[in-house]
């Protein structure tokens, strides 16, 4: 049986149970195989006979980008009906990979197997047919096309008032090389994404576990419109940009270092090292600049305020070194 595929097709979507999923859009991954006999396209060399591919995921990135569900499972079976329905396909395989869901796992998802069967009755039948994978745009579909009764249409949920809600976020940030440079680069480019971002003071500090020049560290308070696997990934790429080398020992110099402290009140594993909130509250250079921008946040594992964290931190009484930058 001939196929079409395509694979790795990556939306963001609202899809999820926990409340901070209703808020925050996540990356999803689509592969699909569609059954359509090829013979007629190799023959013609003309796109009209094609199960055209990309209208296909043009169609599922509108469809998904628009959806809220809470279960993967009900968002695989809509978007493999809708496949079936719109584009003649007469029978699919779907994968639908949710990335990081689970700690250890780089995906879970789910797989299912559809065909023109599983549509309702009066939705088998067109009233003149089109040749099959035609896109649902063309005049060839819409002469063709089956006028579906209302209640066969997946009800949304809100999406677009969900989709603009962002969560508060907390990053650390630090350089040890041309320091003054690279935050002031970092924290512009911050502001670009996402806009108004508050700054703590600035600290000097020794670096930690090797032999280097010292750091400047600081915290970044912004509201993201991203879910915080998508933040993160993000805060990678603007670290290589700034000159970072992932592969480099935990402890070295760097141009730009920056991790997620806290996303919200949102405690989370995730692939690597991922962990919400971040563990690096023990030391000094992340904790007083936290305490200082965020004083009445309440730590969402230890129950208690930033500001009676550090009032109870061992290095209380002699804190880091602020320095005079202006971020």
């Amino acid at each position: 049986m001939d196929k079409v595929f395509i694979e790795g097709l990556e939306i963001e979507a609202l899809i999820g149970v926990y409340d901070w999923e209703r808020r925050i859009r996540q990356p999803l991954r689509f592969d699909l195989e569609m059954a359509f006999d090829n013979r007629r396209p190799a023959a013609s060399d003309a796109i009209a006979d094609t199960l055209d591919y990309k209208a296909v995921s043009k169609r599922l990135i509108a469809f998904v980008g628009e959806s809220s569900y809470e279960l993967v499972e009900t968002l695989a079976e809509q978007c493999a009906l809708l496949v079936l329905r719109e584009f003649g396909v007469e029978h699919l395989k779907l994968k639908l990979s949710k990335p990081g869901a689970v700690r250890g796992a780089v995906a879970v998802g789910v797989m299912l197997e559809r065909s023109r069967a599983d549509l309702p009755p009066d939705e088998q039948v067109a009233t003149e047919a089109a040749p099959p994978g035609t896109p649902a745009s063309s005049p060839a579909a819409a002469r063709a096309r089956v006028v579906l009764p209302a209640a066969a249409m997946p009800a949304r949920r809100g999406a677009n008032r969900l989709r603009k809600a962002t969560s508060r976020c907390y990053l650390s940030l630090g350089s040890n090389i041309e320091p003054e440079q690279n935050l002031r680069s970092a924290v512009a480019a911050l502001r670009e994404r996402f806009g108004e971002v508050q700054v703590s003071p600035v600290y000097r500090t020794a670096a930690v576990g090797f032999q280097g020049p010292d750091f400047l560290n600081a915290i970044a308070v912004l509201d993201s419109d991203i879910h915080p696997f998508a933040l993160n990934d993000w805060l990678h790429a603007l670290e290589i940009a700034h000159g970072r080398d992932r592969r480099d020992a935990s402890y070295s110099n760097r141009p730009l270092d920056v991790d997620i402290i806290y996303f919200g009140e949102l405690v989370l594993d995730g692939p690597g090292d991922f962990q919400l909130p971040r563990p690096e509250l023990h030391h000094a250079f992340v904790l007083k600049p936290l305490a200082d921008v965020a004083p009445d946040f309440v730590d969402p594992i230890r129950g208690v305020t930033l500001a009676r964290l550090w009032a109870a931190h061992p290095e209380h009484d002699s804190p880091p070194q602020q320095v005079d930058l202006e971020l």
